[in-house]
């Protein structure tokens, strides 16, 4: 089904109740934000929640612990429950001042799941001693909790998802907008896939009053051996925002930021041997590299390709005297049992 049929559907639904209008089952994934059918090759991911977090890098963070801290986290932070492919990590550069500023995008098979991770890092999650948030090189880090009402994979997040905007707006708190961002939804896709975009995002959160939208698009042209790819940021910042309707309903824009993707992340296996991380703008951004300090099973080290790095027994799922949280992250576990 196209998506302007799919539109026309749900509009003309709008007054019964979802059952008794849903021939197809169609309201029912869509509904709330679950996974639903491929629409002439777009999928819907089965997500229902998300969790975001934005936070500026201290100036004079050198660049070469940023590929390994990156690495120890992934170990960690994706190996949560629940966490669906790819957290996207952003890498923002103000031109400006220079100043950089990141953070996370996920999505989320439940509910449940998301405020857990919530939990888990704005509080719980501790390594050497120190807070995820409470971080020397982390400033001003704002974090949120998602409804997903409805995410697309437009591309392939393994070659074509290269930069990322984010728009987030502040809304009046006089209703419940979880049904009229349902029914903007198949419009939001189809301007997506109308731009050529590689992924779009439509989230919610009632009770801090927020609405957002992320998406995702591939170069628009190989930049030059050595240089940033600053010609896709510009392609993507300067598109016609996917969020003009919101603007016209008066909400209130309090973000609108293009990134690079810096990393993207696929969900831990013990020992690290499941999906390698993604660095699709490196080089010249930095990442993980032989000699970093961390065993990146993930990525093709072991004793015998990088020994500088990785213990014999790397790899194994247990740790070892000669292994902890530095070295060998992927054995050495601190997830708390769910």
């Amino acid at each position: 089904m196209s998506l302007p049929k799919l539109n026309h559907l749900l509009v003309a639904c709008l007054g019964f109740t979802p059952l008794a209008c849903d021939p197809f089952g169609i309201w029912e994934d869509w509904h709330g934000g679950g996974g639903g059918p491929d629409i002439d090759g777009v999928t819907m991911i089965d997500a229902k929640a998300g969790f975001s977090c934005d936070f500026d890098l201290a100036p004079g963070l050198p660049p070469e612990v940023i590929g390994p801290t990156i690495e120890r986290d992934r170990m960690y932070m994706s190996d949560q429950p629940g966490m669906l492919y790819g957290k996207h990590l952003p890498l923002a550069i103000d031109p400006m001042t220079g100043d950089f500023s990141s953070g996370g995008r996920y999505l989320f098979e439940t509910k449940k799941q998301a405020a857990a991770y919530a939990k888990w890092v704005t509080e719980d999650y501790i390594l050497d001693g120190v807070q995820f948030l409470e971080r020397e090189g982390v400033l001003d880090p704002h974090c949120f909790e998602w409804t997903n009402i409805g995410a697309f994979e437009l591309g392939d997040v393994s070659t074509d998802h290269i930069v990322m905007r984010t728009e987030r707006w502040s809304i009046p708190n006089n209703r419940n907008w979880k049904r009229y961002l349902q029914q903007r939804l198949p419009d939001l896709a189809q301007d997506a896939v109308d731009a050529g975009l590689t992924g779009v995002w439509l989230l919610y959160n009632r009770h801090e009053r927020l609405v957002e939208i992320v998406y995702i698009d591939d170069r628009v042209a190989p930049p030059a051996p050595g240089e940033l790819d600053f010609g896709s940021i510009f392609a993507l910042a300067s598109v016609p925002t996917l969020g003009a309707a919101f603007d016209d309903k008066g909400w209130t824009r309090v973000l609108d930021r293009t990134h690079f993707v810096l990393s993207i992340w696929f969900q831990f296996e013990a020992g690290d041997n499941g999906e390698g991380s993604l660095w699709p703008n490196s080089p010249p951004l930095p990442e993980p590299f032989c000699g970093d300090g961390v065993c990146s099973v993930s990525r093709g080290e072991a004793n015998d390709t990088c020994a500088v790095d990785c213990t014999p027994t790397c790899g194994d799922a247990e740790c070892d005297p000669d292994e902890g949280t530095n070295n060998c992250p992927g054995d050495c576990r601190i997830r708390p049992e769910f």
